[in-house]
């Protein structure tokens, strides 16, 4: 089906009814997966860095979550109240997260990696009334106990703490699911800013239906997918990725260790993986490898999407080479959830470097400060209209202003920015603090980057403006090389010129640093905030 012919046939109504819903009555996403206990088989196959291997089907994973809906009434979780996660990619995870739907609550779930400071400040500003943690991470919560009011722990708990199999053992595995309305609220997620502390972003309950469609028309998941999403369900991809695939009955395969290049190709050659979502910065630690080595696993992969950050045009060349698979570019977040994506029914109309259009059912443009729309080829704010059916998120936390500022306008408008082309492709061209005034000339750091990793020499680069007394910014680069090369004038001289052919000579950077690694959050995408900063400190 082409682009014009789904958009033209979409129907929110299908969407639901799709999912086992309707437009006013309640509903429960835990209940939406648990219409699949009849299917025989996986629904989940983990994998521990250890080698070990849990499997669970949808009959388990029904009876697992109802258990521990039953361990928080039983500490007096209610509809509402938010639940803190502090996991590592485990099945208990999995069923932690559709235990506290079944329950009516909200899941909180914060990054296992973050320190001390970070986990407070989010457990203080939700109000979180319970907080699950592993074993392996309990330390982290040492300080913040007074938090919360009850512990819960995976794999051995102290005498203070709430034991999870304990409790799971002594729970009921019957639980009748909690009706919540579509706008009520799913997950709390905690979004960082340029500036000021992270915001919590209220999604709703409707978060499942709003990114079906881009799930169809850019992930493209079908019965019989080996399907590994690897990103971590405490981050809002991953979140979206695990939600929509168990709704619909698909299994999910999960992977506890953090992949790298080699582990992640040896991982998916055992598994037979055939539906890759993952992100640029991992696609672009296979292509380090090269394509001789790349293409002698047998591999059968069928559909590779993205999301998190910008793919780059090189990426989508290479394993269009090497697999014949053309890696789809998605554009989402914690504000607007998946609205924008490449289709993987006309994959071959896709725009290396473009985030594609706007999936069927959303409406996304390109406005200025002002709030109107611009034309094409314009630079200027990403932004969507607010859906009545398809919404994602409903509110900031706590926050009544900003609140009506982003979603309660005609526009839902975060800081990223773009251009549309003249055939309705979206290009990100960056944060609205991260584009380089220089001359006169607005230039996107993204376009710099993609243009500097087509060089050979070149596994990855990030861009920031470093200030000057001339042009006001000058581009300045920041390059991480390919094993075994060593920077010189020459290699400086070859740079330029690519970036020049590419972009022209406004856009070409007038500084080089060469580095071993880009700073990066823990999803992959580039912090060019602290490269501003260690520009600044030098």
């Amino acid at each position: 089906m082409d682009y014009e012919t789904a958009c033209s046939t979409f129907s929110w109504a299908d969407i639901l009814d799709g999912l086992g819903w309707t437009t006013d009555g309640p509903v429960n996403i835990a209940a939406t997966v648990d219409r699949h206990v009849v299917k025989s088989g996986v629904a989940m196959d983990w994998h521990g860095k250890d080698g070990a291997n849990k499997q669970l089907n949808f009959a388990e994973m029904a009876e697992a979550s109802s258990r521990f809906a039953n361990v928080l009434a039983g500490l007096g979780v209610a509809k509402g109240d938010r639940v803190a996660v502090i996991m590592p990619r485990v099945p208990e995870t999995i069923i932690v997260m559709l235990g506290i739907w079944k329950a009516g609550a909200i899941y909180l779930p914060i990054f296992s990696a973050f320190g001390g400071g970070a986990i407070r400040l989010r457990l203080k500003d939700s109000g979180a009334r319970v907080a699950i943690t592993h074993a392996n991470f309990k330390d982290s919560l040492e300080p913040v106990r007074d938090a919360v009011d009850g512990l819960i722990v995976v794999g051995g708990a102290a005498p203070d703490d709430i034991d999870f199999s304990a409790a799971m053992n002594a729970a009921s595995d019957r639980f009748d699911p909690v009706p919540v309305a579509r706008r009520d609220g799913a997950a709390l997620l905690y979004t960082s800013g340029s500036t000021g502390p992270p915001k919590g972003v209220i999604i709703s309950a409707n978060f499942v239906a709003a990114t079906t469609p881009g799930g169809n028309y850019c992930g493209d998941l079908r019965d019989g997918d080996v399907y590994w999403p690897t990103g971590d369900p405490a981050w809002g991809y991953g979140l979206v990725c695990y939600a929509l695939a168990l709704s619909r009955g698909i299994p999910v395969v999960m992977w506890e260790a953090q992949p790298n290049g080699e582990t992640m190709l040896e991982f998916m050659a055992a598994r037979g993986v055939t539906n890759l979502a993952t992100v640029p910065t991992l696609l672009r630690a296979i292509m380090a490898l090269g394509e001789d080595h790349v293409r002698s696993l047998n591999i059968p992969m069928r559909r590779i999407w993205c999301c998190g950050e910008p793919l780059n045009a090189e990426v989508v060349r290479f394993f269009r080479n090497v697999w014949g698979v053309t890696p789809l570019d998605t554009y989402g977040s914690s504000e607007m959830g998946l609205p924008v994506g490449n289709s993987a029914y006309e994959d071959e109309l896709v725009k290396p470097g473009s985030m594609g259009r706007a999936v069927p059912g959303q409406y996304v443009t390109i406005i200025d400060e002002n709030g109107e729309e611009l034309g094409d080829e314009e630079v200027g704010i990403i932004a969507m209209t607010p859906s009545r059916e398809g919404f994602y998120a409903v509110s900031y936390w706590n926050n009544p202003e900003l609140t009506r500022e982003v979603f309660e306008e005609r526009w839902i408008a975060t800081n990223d920015i773009g251009r549309r082309d003249g055939d309705g492709f979206l290009w990100f061209e960056g944060r609205a603090d991260d584009v380089i005034n220089s001359a006169g000339y607005r230039i996107g750091p993204f376009e710099v980057e993609s243009a500097l990793i087509e060089h050979d020499a070149v596994a990855e680069a990030g861009v920031v403006g470093k200030p000057d007394q001339l042009r006001g910014h000058i581009v300045c680069a920041h390059v991480v090389l390919k094993p075994g090369i060593q920077p010189d004038e020459d290699l400086e001289k070859e740079l330029i010129a690519v970036v020049r052919d590419h972009l022209g000579a406004h856009a070409t950077p007038r500084e080089f640093h060469f580095i071993e690694e880009l700073p990066k959050t823990e999803s992959g995408k580039i912090q060019r905030f602290k490269l501003r900063q260690e520009q600044l400190s030098r």
